[in-house]
């Protein structure tokens, strides 16, 4: 493995508890919908970390968040539960000959996975596997990288950046925000009457549709998909703003946020790649915390994500602006009605109950195939603010995506210019580089 490569040498391997129990949780069809498959992040310290702080701090930290100690487990009727046994979580760290390498010029990329012990999902129910897998890579250098492991089925991006930035502030000693556990509130929310004729967020495609959608997304992964990584400056953001104040039919330029004007800026790029006499289209991400007349607490802690999409010709991709695009960059009104929202949770609780929620899908996720990229805009998550204790991080990466996705954050110096992480084709890829290089903006 690449590690072995990089001579790594594990020098502690310990289980950590929190020392509290909680009542046991059961998965929503939301979260199980989202696989036990886990997912790793990792975070570079090139100035290292105080191991006996972040030690002492996450086990702090785990007091206020005892589900994150427990253990999956299946009752008599096959449905998986979260038992808050503190059972613990893993904590290793390893240290890594020569100099830390990793940067916006030498990402990790699939290398990530060698910086955790790998597990597969069906070895997370009914096994003693822990929920947070914590290793810490020392090198030589004095720089420390951090890469957590999570299942998805317990965390979404919204509450593992929680957990991650009240870990920071146990380690700077600030106060901790208990969030809100109770995964009770959605499976509730998925037995309400629902509204027929509202919008399909999710599709339920036959046992060989299924089958020849992941026979196709195998097929494309296995062949043509990559990951690169491209930093627009600030100024290059102002700019395409400063542009789309002078576009016809753009209302304000100054409030387009600037993971849409990325968005926009990379389907232009790529769409005369995509096949012709088909709809673009950008999956958004929507969360359900933040729909107040639904009345899930913007605590809580566990899946509440969904997927919308915002559509285009081909046509107006190629010929309206960056601003006018981005402006369209959001999901239609009757995809983000409560209607549409609790008929989408109605769908993940009915086939959580037949143990189905492996049928499912968003749609946006099956255009991906087609002419679609799912934008991950994550510019507001606080991946740069996870001070703990020695100073923010250098620079933050996850696993590349297996479908075509534009994930966003802002800059390490946090100077409002951003990261794009695009995972798609390889020609796609070569387009989006040859636009920005054209463009004047130095990818190097």
């Amino acid at each position: 493995s690449y590690m072995a490569k990089t001579r790594s040498t594990l020098v502690i391997d310990k289980r950590l508890h929190a020392g509290v129990t909680a009542a046991p949780q059961y998965l929503t069809g939301l979260d199980l919908f989202h696989t036990h498959a886990n997912f790793p992040l990792v975070l570079v310290f090139k100035q290292g970390l105080d191991l006996a702080l972040v030690e002492r701090a996450l086990v702090e930290t785990l007091k206020h968040y005892p589900i994150i100690a427990g253990r999956y487990k299946k009752d008599a009727q096959g449905k998986v539960y979260a038992d808050a046994n503190d059972a613990g979580v893993d904590f290793r760290v390893h240290r890594c000959q020569g100099a830390m390498p990793y940067g916006l010029h030498n990402p990790l990329g699939k290398r990530v996975n060698d910086l955790v012990k790998m597990v597969m999902p069906w070895q997370m129910v009914d096994r003693d596997t822990p929920f947070l897998q914590v290793n810490i890579h020392q090198f030589e250098d004095g720089a420390s990288v951090l890469c957590c492991y999570v299942p998805h089925s317990l965390f979404d991006g919204a509450s593992f950046w929680g957990f991650l930035l009240d870990w920071s502030r146990a380690c700077r000693g600030q106060a901790i925000k208990t969030p809100f556990f109770d995964r009770q509130i959605l499976i509730d929310a998925g037995k309400k009457p629902i509204d027929e004729t509202s919008y399909d967020l999710m599709m339920v495609p036959s046992l060989m549709g299924l089958m020849g959608l992941y026979a196709r997304f195998g097929w494309r992964v296995a062949t043509d998909m990559s990951r690169e990584v491209f930093r627009i400056p600030a100024a290059v953001i102002e700019q395409w703003r400063a542009q789309g104040a002078q576009e016809p039919g753009v209302s304000n330029a100054a409030t387009v946020s600037s993971g849409s004007l990325v968005a926009a800026y990379v389907m232009k790029a790529i769409s005369p790649q995509l096949p012709a006499g088909v709809e673009r289209s950008i999956g958004l991400v929507l969360d359900l915390r933040y729909r107040k007349q639904m009345g899930i607490p913007r605590e809580y802690f566990g899946n509440a994500l969904a997927y919308g999409e915002a559509r285009y010709s081909a046509r107006v991709i190629e010929q309206e602006g960056l601003c006018a695009l981005a402006e369209k960059c959001r999901p239609t009104p009757e995809q983000v009605s409560v209607e549409s929202l609790y008929k989408m949770l109605s769908l993940t609780e009915s086939s959580r109950q037949k143990n189905a929620t492996w049928r499912l899908l968003f749609k946006p996720s099956a255009e991906t195939l087609n002419a679609g990229m799912i934008l991950n805009n994550c510019v507001q998550l606080p991946m740069y603010d996870i001070d703990l204790g020695s100073g923010c991080p250098d620079w933050f990466e996850m696993l590349p995506a297996t479908i075509r996705m534009l994930l966003v954050v802002q800059t390490p110096q946090k100077d409002g210019g951003v990261d794009l992480h695009l995972s798609a084709r390889k020609g796609e890829l070569r387009a989006l580089r040859d636009r920005l290089i054209a463009d004047g903006v130095n990818v190097a």
